[in-house]
Formats: C-alpha cells, sequence, structure tokens
C-alpha cells in the first residue's frame, strides 16, 4: 500500500513541474495588449412601449438603462430613428411627426463605454374607427315606429356593419333583427346594438323613453269667425258668424260669447253684431268652451280734412295762403262739411334754422327771410271742436336756378307772351306746357336769334328749359323769368295743383 502511494505522489509531482515550465514566458517574445472589455453592463428600454396614435395626433419616446442590479437610470445622447420615413419622423428630442397611416418601428440606441445598446417598439398610426347608432337616444309617443341605423366609420369609408338587437324590456319596446323598434307602452327601455361584423363586436346602447299623449276630449278644438277681418267706416255695421269645430272635423253645436278686445273702437252685440265707435283697430272675439276665435275690424275715419296746396314751396320771405276742405266720408262718397272752424299750427323746434315759418288764423304761410333753401316744415289744420280730426301739409323753401340771362341780344326791346297767366299745370293730367312768346326790336319787328334766358324762381315747383317747356315738379307757384342780357325781360306766373 504504502509503495503505490509513492508512486501516485511522484506522478502527481512530476505533472505539476511540467504543468510550471509550460507556464513560464519566454524572455524574447512580445507582451500581449489587455483585450476591450465588450461586455454588456446594461440594458436598453424604451418607456413607451408599444403605442398607437391618429394621423393627427403627436408623441414623445424617452429610454432609461438597467444595469444588473436592476438601476434605473434616464439615457441621455439617445440617437432615435423610423423604420419608415414615409409613415413617421423622429427627432433627436423623441418627438415623433406622423405623414401617413400604417406600422412603424421606433429605434433608440445609445452608446456606453465602446458599447452600443439599442431597443425598438412598434408604433401603429390608425385614423380612429367609430361604431354608432342613430338615433342615439329616444324619445318617441306609444304605438309608434322607428328604424335603428348604424354605421362604421374607419380609414376605409363609411360602412354598414351587421348587427344584432335586443331590448331590455320588451314591454315597453320591442325590436326586429332589422332595427326597426316597436314602442309598445308608456315608460323607459334600453336597446342593445351589438356588430358582428366589426373587431370585437362593439355594441351600442340606445336609451328609450315611451311617453303617452294624454287622451283629452275636447268638445271644442277650433273656432272659425267669419270674416275673419273687415274695414269699417263708422256709419256701417257688420254681422260676424261664428262655427265651432270638433277634433274629427265636425262642427259643434254651441252658444258663443261675442267680446271685443277694445270695446271704445268698436262693440259687439251678442249676436255679433259689430258697431264702430271711433277709428282704430280692434278684435272681436267668440268664445266657446274656453276656445277662441276672432275677426280683426279696423274703424276707418269718417272725415278726411285735405289741405291745398298739400305739398308747395315758397320762396324765402315770400307768403302763401293755404286752405282747408274737410269732407265726410263713407263707402260711395265724399260729401263736404261747412261750417266748421279749423286752427291753423305751424309746429316749432325751438331752433331758428327749423323755425323757418309762420302761419296766421287764416291760413297765410309767411316765410322768413332767412330760410335756408331746401329746408322743410309742416302745417297742419285742425277741426276747433274736434282736435283729432285734422290734415297735414308740408312747405319747404324754394330752390331757384341760377338765373343769369347772358350776354343777350342787342337787338332785343322787348319780349312779348300770348299765354294766359298764371299757366296752369297739374301733377297728375296736365304736367308740361310751352311758353307762347316773341322777342321784338324797337320798331317791333320779331328778332331772329333773340339769345333768350329761361329760369324759375321756384324749381321745386315748376323748372324751364332754354326752350321754355316748363315742367311741373311740385304743388305751389313759380315765376319763371325770360330774359335777353340787359336788353329785356318778362315774366310768366306758374301756378301747379296736386289732382285730389
Amino acid at each position: 500500500m504504502k509503495n503505490k502511494l509513492k508512486i501516485f505522489s511522484t506522478i502527481m509531482i512530476a505533472f505539476a513541474i511540467i504543468f510550471i515550465n509550460s507556464c513560464k514566458k519566454d524572455k524574447t517574445e512580445d507582451p500581449i495588449p489587455n483585450p476591450v472589455n465588450t461586455t454588456k453592463k446594461y440594458a436598453l428600454v424604451i418607456e413607451n412601449g408599444a403605442q398607437t396614435i391618429s394621423p393627427d395626433g403627436n408623441i414623445a419616446y424617452s429610454a432609461v438603462l438597467i444595469d444588473a442590479n436592476g438601476s434605473v437610470t434616464p439615457a441621455t445622447g439617445v440617437s432615435w430613428s423610423t423604420s419608415d420615413s414615409q409613415l413617421a419622423t423622429i427627432n433627436s428630442s423623441g418627438v415623433v411627426a406622423t405623414l401617413g397611416t400604417g406600422d412603424v418601428k421606433i429605434t433608440g440606441s445609445v452608446t456606453i463605454d465602446n458599447v452600443t445598446y439599442s431597443a425598438f417598439v412598434p408604433l401603429g398610426i390608425y385614423a380612429p374607427a367609430v361604431f354608432s347608432v342613430a338615433p342615439s337616444a329616444i324619445i318617441w309617443n306609444k304605438g309608434d315606429n322607428l328604424q335603428l341605423e348604424s354605421v362604421f366609420l374607419s380609414t376605409s369609408g363609411v360602412t354598414n356593419p351587421t348587427c344584432t338587437y335586443q331590448s331590455s324590456n320588451t314591454a315597453i319596446a320591442t325590436v326586429s333583427s332589422s332595427g326597426l323598434v316597436s314602442f309598445i307602452e308608456v315608460g323607459q327601455c334600453q336597446i342593445t346594438v351589438t356588430s358582428t361584423s366589426i373587431n370585437g363586436n362593439p355594441t351600442v346602447t340606445v336609451p328609450v323613453l315611451v311617453v303617452g299623449m294624454p287622451e283629452i276630449s275636447l268638445p271644442i278644438i277650433r273656432i272659425e269667425v267669419n270674416p275673419p277681418s273687415k274695414d269699417l267706416f263708422k256709419d256701417e255695421s257688420q254681422q260676424l258668424t261664428a262655427k265651432a269645430y270638433k277634433s274629427d272635423g265636425t262642427e259643434a253645436t254651441t252658444t258663443f260669447t261675442w267680446k271685443s278686445s277694445e270695446p271704445s273702437i268698436a262693440s259687439v252685440s251678442s249676436t255679433g253684431m259689430v258697431t264702430p265707435l271711433q277709428t282704430g283697430t280692434t278684435y272681436i272675439q267668440a268664445i266657446a268652451s274656453g276656445i277662441v276665435g276672432q275677426a280683426e275690424i279696423m274703424v276707418n275715419p269718417d272725415t278726411l280734412v285735405w289741405i291745398t296746396p298739400f305739398n308747395t314751396s315758397i320762396p324765402a320771405g315770400g307768403s302763401k295762403q293755404f286752405t282747408v276742405e274737410a269732407y265726410h266720408l263713407t263707402r260711395t262718397s265724399a260729401t263736404p262739411y261747412t261750417g266748421i272752424t279749423f286752427d291753423w299750427e305751424i309746429p316749432t323746434y325751438g331752433f331758428d334754422m327749423f323755425d323757418i315759418a309762420t302761419v296766421n288764423s287764416t291760413g297765410l304761410v309767411t316765410l322768413k327771410s332767412n330760410a335756408m333753401a331746401g329746408m322743410m316744415t309742416f302745417i297742419i289744420a285742425s277741426d276747433h271742436n274736434n282736435p283729432y280730426v285734422g290734415g297735414v301739409g308740408s312747405i319747404s323753401v324754394a330752390v331757384a336756378d341760377d338765373c343769369n340771362c347772358g350776354a343777350g341780344n342787342s337787338l332785343v326791346d322787348h319780349i312779348t307772351v300770348t299765354d294766359s297767366q298764371p299757366i296752369n299745370l297739374n301733377l297728375f293730367s296736365s304736367s308740361q306746357a310751352q311758353i307762347n312768346y316773341t322777342a321784338y326790336d324797337v320798331s317791333n319787328n320779331p328778332v331772329p336769334s333773340p339769345s333768350l334766358v329761361f329760369c324759375s324762381d321756384n324749381i321745386m315747383v315748376a323748372s324751364v328749359d332754354s326752350d321754355g317747356l316748363i315742367i311741373a315738379a311740385g304743388e305751389g307757384d313759380a315765376v319763371i323769368k325770360i330774359c335777353s342780357g340787359t336788353y329785356a325781360e318778362t315774366t310768366v306766373n306758374v301756378h301747379v295743383t296736386l289732382m285730389k
């Protein structure tokens, strides 16, 4: 046994000597450099992970480093890239800009101690898909039906998906396989719509409220008054009739109560007879069972007060006599009143610029000498015993032609007008007139080409052209001047009336 141990010990010592000698460096060999340590110490993780966004959405990526001990530190200096720059780009800060729809891969990498760490995550860019049902909520009458419509909006467009329908309470409302809702009874329930042709089988819940119209028996729902409107003079009357109708359209037999909304304008009897009382508008009502029908009654004034001239112009500093007539009006006639005393008035405003005229008790109007051309005022004539009955006329300050007689013709000695004066015109029936004139020399011979000028002192009443044609413009009086330089001149009076 001892011999065997010695032999084993000898062999082991020999192997040890050989191993030691083989490991000794040859002094003549070059030194071997230390190898670069490429062992990875970290894992790079993109914090956001897999994401989806809409084409108009935005997202910013960030990454962290995790060491073998599980310690987490933010990664800095990360280089970012996308797998398809046609769909999305990413800047150095990790912010993505979408350019289209589809799937891309977001890659981040960072180098630490000559070791590069990389990670990637998928990003889906999709337009949102919407599954909806119309109407989204229902309030409907008992006994009616309503068709539900479903629609799916996606990147592929608009489609009508296949759906199933279920009511939470068929005693309130039922729904067919095609989405037709029948409203059975007053109450509330829900219709659940499930799309079986869309991934995920999305559902939409439609709340339903079924209402019932109260059944109230109304003996009368409508009253018609005939005629529905009428204008009357004060000496007239009008019989109104009324009819009441039931909900089925048939006429109801009933008794009406008649009422005037403005009894001071027109009264109504218990049988619907209307009597006008004063000018104005009222409504005559027929009432039965709380239902009202009505007719409009307009009472016209039975007196017309007409001021002559109705609309005229007067030169500054001039005067004009106004007259007034009153008529009793009926449907077919206008009879003049006699014996009425009228009060004349021109409104005053407290400003000299606007207070351009005065009027005396007989209607004679005098314009102030400083009245500005074109200014306007009103003249009022009212019944002394009934101030509410009156008429109104308008007065304006006359505007004259800029009358320049020119160089004239030295042969002209005098000008003769053969027309009767004043020349009377009417705004409606005879609004123009030609002046008949002749220019003579000192021997009473007609002068050819006498170079005459025509001008009006009140173009708001009558204007005149270069040939002596007078054109009526407004009610009142005007003076037409005919002249040839400083050699000769004459005047023509014009009176314009307004047809009544």
